[in-house]
């Protein structure tokens, strides 16, 4: 019985500090880009309309904060991640501008929409829309 708890609370230890694989790696880039890539869409939406004048501060404020949150625990999920290879580290820095671009042009169309300023709403709506399609085409490269 000793034997077995001790095995137990060994391999618990282990899991947290053993090396990434690169499979596992890949699996949390490609779950970050998921996330990063639903975010985008919504903040998207969000500024879309925003322009057509059918939403309304609070809501867009909360849409916005929740987009940007997902995004920075994408980039989070990425740079705490030991990167186990050569090929793992191509990936990494092919996603990871994407992911700060998302969380940039999110920013920038919550300030946007803060100031009034449908010129910035506008871009930052451009900008989500080349985002996307790129976080789409890396999406599909990692299936």
């Amino acid at each position: 019985m000793l034997i077995s708890v001790g095995a137990v609370l060994l391999a618990l230890v282990l899991t947290g500090v053993w090396p990434e694989t690169p499979g596992q790696f890949r699996s949390t880039v490609e779950t970050s880009v998921q996330d990063a890539l639903s975010s985008v869409g919504t903040a998207h939406t969000t500024g879309q309309t925003a322009l057509r004048g059918n939403a309304f501060g609070p809501y867009e404020s909360t849409v916005l904060e929740d987009a940007r949150r997902s995004v920075a625990t994408a980039i989070t999920d990425i740079v705490e991640s030991e990167v186990p290879d050569q090929d793992s580290r191509r990936l990494r820095d092919e996603v990871l501008p994407l992911l700060q671009e998302s969380a940039r042009l999110i920013s920038d169309l919550g300030t946007g929409l803060s100031e009034d300023d449908r010129g910035a709403v506008s871009a930052a709506a451009e900008g989500l829309v080349g985002v996307r399609e790129r976080l789409t085409a890396v999406l599909g490269g990692l299936r």
